[in-house]
């Protein structure tokens, strides 16, 4: 990884005010609504994630980011989100100020591109939903995964932390995660990556996720048994 890629985002920056105030306000009553359970892959993902840092999860669920926030709750986060949510004056308001990153998913274009790349460059923790919509479907599967993740990490040379979020039957279940190991996205000795390689690694992290996902059963399981 380059140099100007292990900088570290600013801990007290103007820019984040408003989002840094809204996370201390909420924490107390979302921590004790959520009582977050975090279980690990292994104990390299146990390591907590510094600088630049790509977050993919999946997608359940309107409340997702705030479920995300809290997974890793020692970050900042900024949110790709899709321009559909953009449609009212106010939301949008809100949405720039806690710091979004709006893409059009149906016409994609090179801002997004750049602002993601930005936000990285900066040593800045992006999360992304690589499910591309909520999964309004069975939730015994996650759906197929769109590459724009691991084209944004690749270009800034952060690496990819993917997380399953265990959906709560009840609201006052504990909300579990099952975090994974960060996945390095530097391409070796500098080459660009193909097309063909952005998709391998693209179906490389759905099967990641999808590793995740069994393993948060197989507690789950464990768990009922007891």
């Amino acid at each position: 990884m380059n140099g100007n890629k292990r900088k570290r985002a600013k801990l007290f920056a103007f820019k984040y005010l408003f989002l840094d105030i809204a996370r201390l306000l909420a924490a107390p009553s979302v921590f004790l609504f959520l009582r977050p359970k975090r279980l690990y892959e292994n104990e390299a993902a146990q390591k907590p994630i510094r600088g630049a840092a790509v977050l993919i999860t999946n997608h359940d669920s309107f409340l997702d980011p705030m479920y995300a926030m809290v997974a890793i709750w020692y970050r900042r986060m900024r949110f790709v989100t899709t321009s559909d949510l953009y449609y009212h004056k106010s939301l949008a308001f809100f949405l720039n100020l806690v710091r979004c990153i709006e893409v059009d998913k149906k016409n994609f274009n090179f801002a997004t591109f750049r602002k993601v790349s930005e936000a990285l460059d900066e040593g800045e923790l992006v999360t992304i939903f690589p499910e591309g919509s909520i999964n309004n479907g069975s939730q015994e599967s996650v759906r197929v995964f769109k590459s724009g993740a691991v084209l944004m990490a690749q270009k800034a040379g952060a690496p990819i932390v993917p997380i399953y979020m265990d959906q709560r039957p009840h609201w006052y279940n504990r909300q579990r995660y099952m975090i994974g190991e960060p996945i390095g996205m530097q391409s070796e000795n500098g080459a660009r990556a193909t097309l063909a390689d952005i998709n391998r690694i693209t179906e490389q992290l759905h099967d990641t996720e999808l590793r995740l996902k069994a393993m948060m059963q197989e507690y789950n399981n464990r768990k009922r048994r007891i």
